[in-house]
């Protein structure tokens, strides 16, 4: 320090720093990625507006679980804490868009009693992932009866306050099962709005443009789990990366990618939480 009570930075403090920086930030980043990010759930808030959404039903709150992928890298406590943030959110619905388990082990009573504390007034409903196919599809279909969840594979169910309606359908996974979005919409009034659950948005590209869909809610991508801070998202599922998280437009509805509660392939999660929406439906 100089007598008139300046620093002076030499070039050996500046080589200090920088060599101090090139240890810790490698460091730190690194705790990030495998200690606090894959579990800490980032609950978000996002509004959409739907055309010709009855008034009975503006506002209406939809959490939105997906991909908690339980196995090696996320335990039964990371889907019981989704389960407590959902429900202090006080849902009208629970949906559910696929991949519960990557390994059949964990297809058991816990995630059976962890599933039915979630609560939503006006019902629980899900369809499968690529992941729930690849591992016993009927043993998740009977842990998810057991827990009060109603199926949405290829159908769809109608939601009533009054005169008004709305119509929840689900469509089975893009790389493993059959979309019959038309079976899965027959007998809707025109004037109905619908929310498809389908666990891959890339369905969005894939879907015709007719019977009307409003709205689209997935999951599968996982946000990459590594998002380059100001930069792309280098690991991605999907072909299309403009659905890889949040809302998007697609070619004949609104789309809605979560990121997701797990992990695949490496147990990393940097600059992308795990995510639980709740979503509000807005009349448009």
């Amino acid at each position: 320090m100089k007598k008139d009570g300046r620093i002076k930075i030499t070039r050996g403090w500046l080589l200090a720093a920088v060599g101090v920086a090139v240890i810790v930030l490698p460091a730190g980043i690194a705790i990030d990625a495998l200690v606090l990010e894959p579990h800490s759930i980032r609950v978000t808030y996002p509004v959409i507006k739907i055309k010709d959404l009855p008034p009975s039903f503006d506002g209406l709150r939809i959490a939105h679980l997906t991909d908690m992928h339980l196995g090696r890298f996320t335990g039964i406590d990371q889907l019981l804490k989704a389960v407590e943030l959902a429900n202090s959110a006080s849902p009208d619905l629970i949906v559910i868009t696929g991949d519960f388990v990557n390994s059949a082990k964990f297809i058991n009573p816990a995630l059976t009693e962890a599933l039915k504390k979630l609560q939503g007034v006006g019902g629980k409903f899900a369809v499968l992932g690529n992941h729930d196919h690849w591992t016993n599809p009927s043993a998740i279909e009977g842990v998810l009866s057991a827990a009060g969840i109603t199926m949405l594979t290829n159908t769809h169910i109608i939601l009533r306050r009054g005169e008004e309606a709305i119509c929840i359908a689900g469509v089975d996974d893009l790389w493993t099962g059959q979309q019959l979005l038309e079976s899965a919409l027959t007998g809707i009034g025109k004037d109905v709005p619908r929310i498809v659950l389908c666990h891959n948005p890339d369905y969005a590209d894939q879907m015709p443009p007719s019977p009307r869909v409003d709205l689209l809610l997935c999951g599968h991508s996982h946000g990459g789990q590594v998002k380059i801070p100001f930069g792309p998202r280098p690991i991605l599922p999907i072909d299309n990366p403009k659905y890889a998280a949040g809302l998007a437009q697609g070619p004949h509805c609104q789309v809605y990618t979560s990121c997701g509660l797990g992990m695949i392939g490496i147990p990393v999660r940097f600059n992308c939480r795990p995510e639980l929406p709740i979503i509000t439906l807005r009349r448009a």
